[in-house]
């Protein structure tokens, strides 16, 4: 019986160990969301996702990626992408990458003259994406601070891939595909 107990509580300390590791290095995050860029794709406020640093260890974002951006909190309470700052993590589409040219009009974001997606969007652009950079938008089109209100990001601030919703368990999948329609607008999270 104290044998069982030894395995399990060292199995018990290897796993938590191989996660804080990968949490260090940025290979397998847990995010917390606390703001509504992202709702309905994922839950506002409370919901939990899990990303991923290594995809883009060796390979560039694509657009329709979900990914999570290091951001740093202005004293004006301003988001502002930086790669060394941890004040914030953002959850972002990835909507167009080096070279495109990003616009939206009549309600619809359009990238290269092919439209991304059917979300409502208010008119901007165009834009053509600088290199190196990434235009980034969120799925609450109308609550979302996003790269229309801070510009294309370096792609090395985008530091993992989103591939799970873990909370609340009611919406746990791995399908992060994009909405469609009206944005559900301001929620206030507390």
């Amino acid at each position: 019986m104290l044998r069982a107990l030894v395995r399990a509580l060292a199995l018990v300390v290897i796993v938590v160990s191989v996660v804080v590791v990968l949490d260090f290095a940025e290979l397998l995050v847990p995010v917390k969301m606390d703001d509504a860029a992202m709702a309905d794709t994922i839950p506002a406020c409370d919901g939990r996702v899990l990303a991923q640093g290594l995809t883009y260890r060796f390979w560039d974002p694509e657009p329709g990626h979900v990914v999570a951006v290091h951001a740093a909190e202005t004293t004006e309470g301003e988001l502002v992408p930086d790669r060394d700052a941890d004040d914030r993590t953002l959850i972002l589409r990835v909507a167009a990458g080096p070279g495109d040219v990003i616009l939206a009009r009549q309600g619809s974001v359009f990238v290269n003259e092919v439209k991304f997606d059917d979300l409502e969007t208010a008119p901007f652009g165009p834009l053509t994406v600088p290199n190196e950079q990434y235009f980034l938008l969120g799925d609450n089109r109308s609550a979302a601070i996003d790269s229309r209100t801070f510009g294309p990001v370096l792609e090395n601030t985008i530091f993992a891939r989103v591939f799970m919703v873990l909370w609340p368990l009611r919406d746990l999948t791995f399908r992060l595909g994009q909405a469609s329609g009206a944005s559900p607008g301001a929620i206030a999270c507390e």
